[in-house]
C-alpha cells in the first residue's frame, strides 16, 4: 500500500534482499505513496532504513523507519516506475553499471532511462540531472 505500484513493491523487495549486509541492514531513498490525510495517494520522496531481524529470512520480520523528504525534495515530475527507481539510484551516486547490476538490467538500458530523465528535466549532464531531481 505504501508503494506507487505493486510491481515496484516486488522489485524493491528483491533489490533489498539482494543488498542486505551480513547484519541485515539496508537504507535507500525512494518514491512512496501517502496512505491517508488530505494528500492521500500523493507520491513523495522518502528515506527508508532498517533491518531484517533474521538476515537469513529477510521477509520474516523487520524494523523499518520512513522519513518524509518532501520538505527538502519535491516530486513534481510524472515519472514511470522504472524512471523513479533509476532516479533514486542516480541520486545515491550509482553508475550505470552499478544501477544495472542492482536492477538486473543492462547498463545500456540504464543509459536510455537516464537520457529520458534528462529530456524530461531539461538537463545536459548527469550532475545537472541529479541536481534537478533533488530540487524537484
Amino acid at each position: 500500500m505504501l508503494y506507487p505500484t505493486h510491481d515496484e513493491f516486488e522489485r524493491t523487495g528483491e533489490r533489498i534482499v539482494a543488498s542486505l549486509g551480513h547484519n541485515g541492514w539496508y537504507a535507500d531513498e525512494r518514491v512512496m505513496k501517502r496512505l491517508d490525510g488530505p494528500q492521500r495517494g500523493e507520491l513523495f520522496w522518502c528515506h527508508v532504513s532498517g533491518r531484517a531481524l533474521n538476515p537469513r529470512a529477510p521477509h520474516e520480520a523487520g524494523i523499518w523507519a520512513f522519513e518524509d523528504l518532501s520538505s527538502r525534495r519535491k516530486l513534481k515530475l510524472d515519472l514511470t516506475a522504472r524512471e523513479r527507481e533509476i532516479a533514486a539510484l542516480l541520486i545515491n551516486g550509482l553508475t550505470s553499471k552499478l544501477i544495472g547490476k542492482r536492477l538486473t538490467i543492462s547498463p545500456r538500458t540504464v543509459d536510455v532511462y537516464r537520457a529520458r530523465l534528462m529530456r524530461k528535466v531539461g538537463a545536459v549532464t548527469t550532475p545537472e540531472l541529479v541536481n534537478k531531481l533533488l530540487a524537484g
